[in-house]
């Protein structure tokens, strides 16, 4: 029986390994008539042909492939279900401290910068300038080194 969003009944899919649909095809025969393996091994190889992700091709309903069409993933049992994101790695949690430290003390840098132009354009003193820009990247470099 056909979805109500679909007039086809059933999909020859493929999944990378994460479980994202990466390719599908229509399969406009039975695919639970013992007549049709053939056909199930045919359009299944297709479908492995057509991305190097596929991980796993096989036969859905229609209402599986409107779930997947809607965000859903493979699950490991092989039914739609909501993505979970992994945790990120040690390294990427480092990188996002990184870059926020950074962040944090860019627009502090940026500002001496523009304020040493100024004062440097109108024959000031810059030293105090200068020290406090050695200093405010010192700190940042502490702050980078025990992320």
């Amino acid at each position: 029986m056909a979805s109500t969003t679909t007039n086809v009944d059933y999909y020859a899919a493929g999944f990378d390994s994460a479980g994202r649909r990466v390719c599908s095809l229509i399969c406009d025969f039975n695919p639970n008539s013992s007549k049709n393996t053939d056909k199930i091994t045919e359009i299944l190889n297709k479908v492995k042909e057509i991305s190097e992700d596929v991980a796993v091709a096989e036969i859905i309903t229609a209402d599986y492939f409107n779930a997947y069409l809607g965000g859903k993933v493979r699950g490991s049992d092989g039914k739609p279900t909501d993505y979970i994101p992994p945790e990120p790695t040690e390294a990427e949690k480092k990188a996002a401290t990184i870059s926020s430290i950074k962040a944090k003390y860019n627009a502090q840098l940026d500002a001496m910068v523009t304020a040493r132009v100024k004062a440097t354009m109108l024959g000031a003193d810059t030293s105090k300038i200068d020290a406090n820009y050695k200093n405010t990247l010192a700190a940042m470099a502490v702050e980078i080194k025990n992320a």
